[in-house]
């Protein structure tokens, strides 16, 4: 399972530990209040074999069922079964004769009277007919009147514990059963579920199709799947592995951009892991409405249809439909094939399917940009370590499972395995990999079971590899300094871990290190294996290094704190020939932010031979540094011929507040001579969003002519909206109030309702309450997604009056998204209650502060400049 969110970056007081300072503050412990160990249930019965059959009440969006469920007692006799099964109004259950038994029906349970006791190992079998109208698990799309081209679908989503709300079943995910579907729809339709189909039989006096699927390879009840509607199909093939797209009618060529590396994804994984994709078949459903991004459901993906996209999105879009198709198509090895036995361990599903993203970035694209989306893995967990809790990899303190689907269980645990990789080499890490899927295929596992894999396959001993990363929180905290001694030709490398042990998070990390020493136009690179909290290396060189580059390929999970001066990272800027490397030095250069550290990342945005990830980190580096230069050197990136430094570029100038940056991102927006703009919709959207930030007379009036703008996903609209909620002026009110209304398009609503939040502090009394009520009101939105981003609007305007709310939306919340985040919304309100204002005029002080340190320095350039001429 997968989500589709843009994770953005906090902007920090670059030199001055800021960073540091409010991470220190902001972070908390991950279990909340009433939190509890969760362990693995006890299993009475294996289940063998489910059959379900379906047919639909669209108008009252019910469901008429009738599960056939097969299992045997596993060790001891029992008279008694007992079904998950929720707000399921069942009418009769009979035994394998036909033949009524008693049931009863619990709160989210279903006990079922056998008869009579049934053996250990005797397989038995109960029909349950039952109708429901889901509240969770099975959705129905249908047109209305806010949203008239809707279409008419219904789809299914289990994960985590939700196939319950539509069926009878074991629902945990270590209990794996074979599995078919009978389901009956209207004649026009398609039918898509697990397995292979068998067979479909039309009714045309009854205008129907009776489509029946079956899945002979055992899966758990959360990945059963049905995609019902009208749907353009696309067919293709991986060696021999049939492959189909589907999508709402018209959008054939959309489904083949977003999914059409799919046969080269199957290939790439099966080659790898030594194990040929495992089901009949592979489908990709596009589902509009989704709640997730996608759902690796076994054989039969479900995606977001917001993944679907033209040919002026492609440029843009191409990475992020590549990256969750690769981790979906990843799932069906990791979490399907081999399924986590607890949620707790449910890193050994989503970690995989991250880092074999990443894995197929690497054979797709190369190194470098298979080292950045690794770095940026890891980055996206430590804003998450620093800013809101840190907790170890497999955790069973929660209320609900999909608590810990987070940054911790997805990120962090694909570097984690990356880390694996580099200390076992490819050889044995693929061996390894092999050996894990191959002895666990059809199971489930624990954490215990991959590293006892590993250790079987490679005869390293992984103790205390997982003893620091995945049993424990946290990460290496380094402080590093160089030196040379000319005399003897040797450099001096130390290395101190400056966090704090602690038996249950942190601990002094015992890692391989790699130095490398910018010597005679090459990288010498030396590996060191840092054991303790304060180690000293001395290395003999030819010649002093012009650089030195700590991890530079960053294959160590940790923060880094080095300062080698200017011009060490100008000649690393230059010439390291790791992408990270330079990106870190842009980095460290943004923070100096000397003239000649600006000019130096001018040179590298503009340079058209350098990467263009690269080039775009330069730019969102150069915005941090707040200078007229800086400034300058975006502009011009701004026209420069890639898209994505266009786009960085256009984000990078929202930190300006100034006329001329204002002006660039209008060109943007409206071309030099007025009309469309860029060519691309996201260079468009990042304008658009910057623009507001720049808070500049006129911004109001060109993002507001932005609203009806057509784009992909809506994202020029969205972003305007964004950009006006940086506008810190009443003015925007209007515009984002009405942006929330049932009928826009939800992306657009979704940031309208963030927006309100950051305009809140902003406004007058009077707009205060209105906008606060307005945005509690949308707590209950029929859209989940808007609701999600309500509580996110109250956290940011962390008003006491709010807490009832909250606390109500969690109370009542089905989906645990909803109710954690409020959850979590509810405590950060009560602890910005305690922050002292000095706090935020500290932030304030340090912020103006720097700004007119850089205008000094910008100043005595100048003058020097200056003097330079009247000499000449």
């Amino acid at each position: 399972m997968s989500e589709l969110e843009l994770i953005a970056s906090g902007e920090a007081c670059h030199g001055l530990g800021w960073a540091e300072l409010v991470a220190a503050a902001d972070r908390t412990a991950f279990a909340l209040p009433g939190d509890r160990p969760v362990w693995g249930r006890n299993r009475p019965l294996k289940m063998e074999h489910l059959k379900l059959e379906f047919s639909f009440d669209l108008k009252k969006r019910q469901v008429k069922g009738l599960a056939t469920l097969t299992f045997a007692p596993r060790a001891v006799a029992v008279r008694e079964a007992v079904f998950d099964a929720v707000d399921l109004d069942v009418t009769a259950v009979m035994d394998e004769a036909g033949k009524p038994l008693k049931f009863t029906s619990g709160d989210r349970t279903l006990q079922v009277d056998l008869g009579r006791q049934r053996k250990p190992g005797q397989s038995t079998t109960v029909s349950v007919a039952y109708t429901a109208t889901p509240r969770r698990g099975l959705y129905f799309n249908a047109p209305d009147e806010g949203y008239p081209d809707r279409p008419v679908q219904v789809w299914t989503q289990g994960q985590a514990e939700d196939s319950a709300y539509y069926f009878p079943c074991f629902d945990f995910p270590g209990e794996k059963c074979t599995s078919e579907m009978i389901v009956t729809v209207p004649s026009t339709w398609t039918a898509v579920s697990n397995g292979y189909l068998d067979s479909v039989a039309e009714d045309k006096r009854r205008k129907v199709k009776v489509f029946h699927w079956k899945q002979d390879l055992p899966h758990p009840a959360y990945l059963i799947t049905l995609c019902a509607g009208e749907f353009d199909e696309v067919t293709a093939d991986a060696s021999g592995v049939p492959v189909e797209y589907y999508g709402q009618p018209g959008s054939a060529g959309d489904l083949e951009r977003a999914f059409g590396r799919t046969p080269l994804m199957v290939d790439f994984f099966a080659d790898k892991i030594g194990v040929p994709y495992p089901w009949a078949k592979y489908a990709t459903v596009a589902i509009h409405d989704f709640i997730f991004g996608g759902m690796e459901n076994t054989s039969a993906t479900t995606m977001t249809d917001t993944l679907l996209h033209d040919e002026r999105a492609h440029p843009d879009f191409v990475e992020q439909a590549d990256s969750i198709t690769a981790h979906e198509l990843a799932h069906q090895w990791f979490g399907d094939l081999l399924t986590c036995r607890e949620w707790s361990h449910g890193w050994l599903n989503e970690s995989f399917a991250t880092y074999f993203d990443c894995l197929f970035v690497e054979h797709h694209r190369g190194h470098d940009a298979f080292r950045y989306a690794v770095t940026q893995n890891g980055g996206i967990y430590l804003e998450e370590d620093s800013g809101d809790y840190r907790r170890p990899l497999v955790e069973n303190v929660y209320a609900e499972p999909i608590d810990i689907f987070d940054r911790h269980l997805y990120e962090k645990g694909s570097v984690i395995l990356d880390m694996l990789r580099n200390r076992l080499g490819d050889e044995l890490w693929w061996k390894a990999i092999n050996h894990y899927v191959t002895k666990h295929r059809e199971s489930e596992v624990l954490t215990s079971d991959l590293q006892r894999a590993i250790e079987e396959a490679t005869g390293h001993n992984l103790d205390g590899f997982f003893a620091q990363w995945v049993w424990k929180g946290g990460h290496p905290e380094f402080k590093a300094s160089t030196s040379w001694d000319a005399d003897k030709k040797q450099a001096t490398v130390t290395l101190e871990q400056t966090q704090k042990p602690d038996d249950t998070l942190t601990s002094v990390y015992e890692v391989p290190m790699e130095i490398g020493f910018w010597v005679n136009g090459k990288l010498d690179r030396r590996t060191v294996e840092v054991r303790d909290a304060h180690e000293t290396y001395v290395f003999t060189l030819p010649a002093e290094p012009e650089f030195v580059s700590i991890d530079p390929a960053n294959r160590v999970l940790k923060t880094l704190d080095y300062k080698p001066g200017e011009k060490a990272l100008k000649a690393n800027l230059a010439n390291n020939p790791e992408a990270v490397g330079r990106i870190a030095a842009a980095k460290a250069l943004a923070k100096v932010g000397s003239p000649g550290a600006i000019e130096a990342l001018r040179k590298a945005l503009l340079d058209t031979r350098e990467v263009d990830f690269v080039r775009a980190e330069v730019a969102t580096a150069l915005g941090g540094v707040k200078s007229d230069a800086a400034r300058d050197a975006l502009i011009q990136g701004t026209k420069q011929r890639d898209r994505r430094v266009r786009r960085a570029s256009a984000s990078a100038l929202g930190n300006f507040r100034d006329a001329q940056a204002a002006e660039a991102l209008t060109a943007l927006l409206t071309g030099a001579k007025g009309g469309d703009g860029d060519t691309s919709y996201y260079v468009q959207a990042a304008a658009a969003s910057a623009l507001g930030k720049t808070l500049q007379p006129g911004a109001i009036e060109t993002l507001t002519g932005l609203l009806d703008r057509p784009s992909h996903n809506d994202a020029i609209a969205a972003a305007a909206l964004s950009g006006l909620g940086a506008t810190r002026d009443a003015a925007a009110l209007p515009a984002l109030l009405d942006a929330t209304r049932w009928g826009v398009h939800q992306n657009a609503r979704r940031n309208a309702v963030v927006a309100l939040g950051t305009l809140y502090r902003w406004l007058e009394a009077p707009d205060r309450t209105r906008v606060r009520e307005r945005v509690e009101e949308l707590l209950d939105d029929p859209w989940l997604r808007v609701q999600l981003s309500a509580v996110a609007a109250l956290q940011t305007i962390a008003e006491p009056a709010s807490i009832g709310a909250l606390n109500a939306a969690a109370g009542r919340a089905l989906d645990g998204r909803l109710k954690r985040l409020s959850r979590v919304a509810v405590r950060r309100i009560g602890e910005a209650q305690k922050k002292p204002e000095e706090l935020n005029a500290l932030k304030k002080q340090v912020e103006e502060l720097q700004q007119a340190n850089q205008k000094l320095e910008d100043r005595l350039v100048a003058l020097e400049e200056s003097a330079k001429r009247r000499r000449s």
